[in-house]
């Protein structure tokens, strides 16, 4: 089936070099034998109605998504899985297959040269594990998957694929140390801290690749070399795109709540687009702690962005007329203006300068350029 498909896999591989994201030959052959179909038997595809429509290779759409650079979600409230004679479905988004493009650049930051030993955190449905026993050996690959049947899926599916490597059914946050010590560990769900276990499961000199989950600024990446009991590194200049459900659940019903409060309302300073910038928005991340948003459209009304936190503040802008209403203890559009002033007194700083040490005993400390830097960045709160 592969072969039939050279056309759509040639269209899918070229469309990833054009990104600039595979510009290794190595990852660019994997990309280019391992069939991701196998992996992605049926998906679900949004409706305009919110639903879910699930999708197989009978539909006629089928090959041109799963030959794009797009992500394509696989699971609907951690038991829904597509059944394409099943109509139109309501649920929430709970596992996916990454878009290739976010793993080709994760892929390449592991700077693997062959022969390494690699742990990888959140098997899914199994192409990355693929993509990474193609370029190395299968044997050599380990994955943790933490819900049952997705393993079970990945194993069937590796094998059709022809790698034969060990998918773990654990907790990925606990690594897998009985064949530690490894060269490389790449985690392909987001963490809101690195574990302590990856940090002692991979040898010195090793590297760890991670998506770090901050409610307002989604899945930085970061790359760490570790060395004894810490590791330290930069931030991946690719923002990523894994998003817990947990958050999106906690902000539609923090919504639900504010919409029937009154705030004190004023001008805004800056616009919430401030949010969605790839080297603004991962500082404001950092200093603004524990803020979840969404965007929200009431009927006849204009766009809106909504904060929230646990504390029940919330913040509402309407960007059309510059307008922030806040409410509660903490004004949270305050805060992000001002660490957006503060990030443009530093010198509005690439994400790329970002940098990220943690310790064996869990803290996790931000700084610029150098950990030896004298601007730290100050993160309040716990990472």
């Amino acid at each position: 089936m592969t072969d039939e498909r050279t056309d759509d896999i040639a269209r899918f591989v070229a469309e990833l070099e054009a990104g600039g994201v595979l510009s290794d030959a190595a990852w660019r052959e994997a990309f280019t034998k391992v069939p991701r179909h196998v992996f992605l038997p049926a998906f679900f595809t949004s409706l305009p109605d919110g639903r879910w429509q699930a999708m197989d290779q009978s539909h006629p759409d089928y090959w041109r998504l799963v030959y794009a650079d797009t992500t394509l979600t696989t699971q609907l409230d951690a038991t829904i899985h597509p059944d394409p004679s099943v109509g139109p479905v309501a649920g929430t988004g709970t596992s996916s297959s990454t878009q290739p493009g976010l793993m080709a650049a994760m892929l390449d930051a592991l700077r693997v040269t062959g022969g390494e030993r690699v742990l990888e955190i959140g098997t899914g449905t199994g192409y990355n594990a693929a993509l990474l026993a193609h370029r190395l050996n299968a044997q050599d690959v380990t994955s943790v998957e933490v819900d049952a049947r997705v393993a079970d899926a990945a194993r069937q599916r590796l094998v059709v694929a022809g790698y034969h490597l060990s998918v773990i059914t654990g907790d990925g946050e606990q690594g897998w140390r009985p064949a530690a010590p490894y060269d490389r560990l790449i985690a392909t769900v987001s963490v809101p801290a690195v574990p302590r276990a990856w940090l002692a499961q991979v040898r010195d000199g090793g590297a760890i690749v991670a998506s770090l989950w901050r409610d307002l600024g989604g899945a930085p990446l970061v790359r760490l070399e570790v060395d004894g009991d810490t590791a330290q590194g930069f931030f991946l200049p690719q923002p990523g795109g894994f998003m817990p459900v947990r958050s999106a659940n906690r902000a539609m019903a923090a919504l639900s709540a504010a919409t029937r409060q009154i705030g004190i309302s004023r001008t805004a300073t800056v616009p919430s687009g401030v949010l969605h910038d790839d080297d603004a928005g991962l500082w404001l991340a950092l200093q603004v702690p524990e803020v979840t948003w969404l965007g929200f459209t009431p009927d006849g009304g204009t766009d809106q962005v909504w904060l929230f936190a646990p504390d029940g503040s919330w913040a509402m802008v309407e960007d059309a007329t510059v307008h922030v209403e806040q409410y509660g203890p903490r004004n949270l559009w305050d805060e992000v203006e001002a660490a957006y002033d503060r990030w443009g007194a530093t010198g509005q700083p690439r994400r790329d300068r970002l940098g990220l040490t943690v310790t064996g005993t869990g803290e996790h400390q931000f700084w610029l350029d150098s950990p030896d830097a004298t601007q730290w960045v100050d993160v309040p709160g716990r990472w």
